[in-house]
């Protein structure tokens, strides 16, 4: 399946809410709400917080893809919603990068403190005090976040609220002469395994890295596949996609990445010397990092917006942010930022091209798919935690639908194991894990179809093409 859309618009989530905004946001308000490097301390700013100035009822660090696009603007609803006046954002003095400020009713006025940074300092700045709310674009790790050790995945999930989908897209210099990588040459690139351009076929020169280690967290499927190089020895180290960008731009052998919702913000940017990476296996494309790729984590670099907080904390002003950060108007300013809503859709396949096995290509024609994906780790069939996530989405979603069961279909598919009898053999066995799991949320299950190894998104020969490509595919009939 490849990413290049054919002429003319779809029928995907953002579009309807650009093109059509009161309906989308009726529709948003029926959904089921399914949300389930250490740095200095912060200190706020003079005339920030003291007597004379605006009260800091909340103060927000990490990520700055999130810090400098759509949290500001949640930030301004938020305001709103406390019956703020007059609410706009601007620059904050250092170590914060954007305050929030309003008037209230009694003439108070209050700000809300942002700091861009990245997901690590998010996290320091939560656990030390400095900060009541962490924004972070992966998981945390054990002990990076005080009060979590014990804790049931319930209650963890209780503390924590992923809010958009968001990924990094490769890119590369335009005189590198690359256009498409596999996955597998991706890790062997950041790895050093290879070296020159002219082993993945583009024009005969040295390859240089550039990276914010700060996004491939260990946690992730691709950084279980660098295995421990995560912070990889060689890699120039930028620390802002703009940096990132202005770097590749200007070097004519090298390959970094950006946050896709940059691509959305400004696309006269490709015009230049930097040209974005697409993904391949063989000669067929694979996902792109668009609406379709990202909300059903088939591209390979997704990565989710969480908002973090230490649990047993009654605080009430992040208990209201994170209300409305799940909030309708927040799902609105996320996709017209070019972030994706973590909640299921339907979504309308791209175009399918000549690679796609002829079978997929019948049982999905002219159906929709439903975005959430369950996927299972590498040689398991064990419920982890994101699967029960995934699980209970979809089961929530599937209920809201009241879809007939012969209306629906899971294409389940396995990694390439090295025979087919055993590829059929590995989807079956997990047909049996999901039909069960959607048993015990009370779904109508409808068709479940194990296709084997038939549709990879990747080769399997690393932990991150393994975990593509052991999924389940939702889709609906008409």
């Amino acid at each position: 399946m490849t990413a290049n859309r054919p002429p003319g618009p779809l029928l995907t989530r953002r579009r309807a809410l650009m093109g059509l905004t009161g309906a989308a946001i009726a529709g948003l308000a029926c959904e089921n709400r399914l949300r389930a490097a250490t740095a200095p301390d912060i200190v706020a700013p003079p005339g920030l917080g003291d007597e004379a100035g605006p009260e800091v009822v909340l103060k927000i660090a990490g990520d700055d893809g999130a810090a400098k696009t759509i949290i500001p603007e949640i930030a301004k609803n938020y305001l709103r919603y406390r019956g703020a006046n007059g609410v706009v954002a601007s620059d904050a003095d250092k170590p914060w990068t954007t305050q929030v400020t309003g008037t209230m009713l009694s003439g108070q006025e209050v700000a809300i403190l942002i700091r861009a940074s990245s997901s690590a300092d998010g996290f320091t700045q939560l656990a030390g005090g400095n900060a009541d709310i962490g924004l972070t674009n992966r998981m945390a790790r054990p002990n990076e976040v005080p009060g979590f050790e014990g804790l049931t995945p319930a209650e963890a999930a209780r503390n924590l609220q992923s809010i958009a989908l968001t990924a990094v897209e490769l890119i590369v210099n335009k005189a590198t002469g690359i256009q498409a990588l596999s996955v597998d040459e991706v890790l062997d690139i950041f790895v050093g395994k290879i070296r020159d351009w002219s082993d993945v076929g583009g024009n005969p020169g040295p390859i240089r890295r550039y990276g914010r280690p700060t996004d491939l967290g260990s946690d992730s499927p691709l950084g279980a596949s660098l295995a421990n190089n995560t912070v990889i020895a060689g890699v120039r180290i930028v620390q802002s996609y703009t940096e990132m960008w202005k770097s590749v731009a200007e070097d004519p052998q090298s390959i970094g990445w950006i946050a896709a919702n940059m691509r959305y913000h400004d696309p006269e940017r490709w015009r230049g010397a930097v040209v974005p990476v697409k993904f391949r296996l063989g000669q067929r494309l694979t996902a792109m990092a668009d609406e379709y790729g990202i909300a059903t984590f088939d591209y390979p670099l997704v990565l989710p917006i969480i908002l973090y907080r230490v649990p047993g904390q009654d605080n009430l002003e992040v208990d209201s942010f994170f209300a409305q950060a799940d909030s309708v108007q927040s799902d609105v300013i996320e996709l017209q930022s070019g972030f994706i809503a973590v909640t299921p859709q339907l979504l309308v396949p791209p175009h399918f091209d000549e690679g796609v096995p002829s079978r997929y290509a019948e049982l999905t024609r002219n159906s929709l798919r439903v975005s959430t994906t369950v996927r299972f780790d590498p040689g398991s069939v064990k419920i982890a935690p994101r699967t029960k996530r995934e699980f209970d989405a979809l089961g929530s979603y599937l209920r809201h639908l009241d879809i007939a069961p012969e209306k629906l279909r899971h294409l389940v598919f396995s990694e390439e194991t090295g025979t087919a009898e055993r590829n059929a053999e590995v989807s079956a066995g997990l047909g049996d894990v999901f039909a069960r799991e959607l048993r015990a949320r009370n779904v109508r299950i409808g068709q479940i179809i194990p296709l084997g190894a038939e549709h990879a998104l990747a080769s399997s020969k690393s932990i991150l093409g393994q975990w593509l490509n052991r999924r389940v595919e939702t889709w609906v009939s008409p």
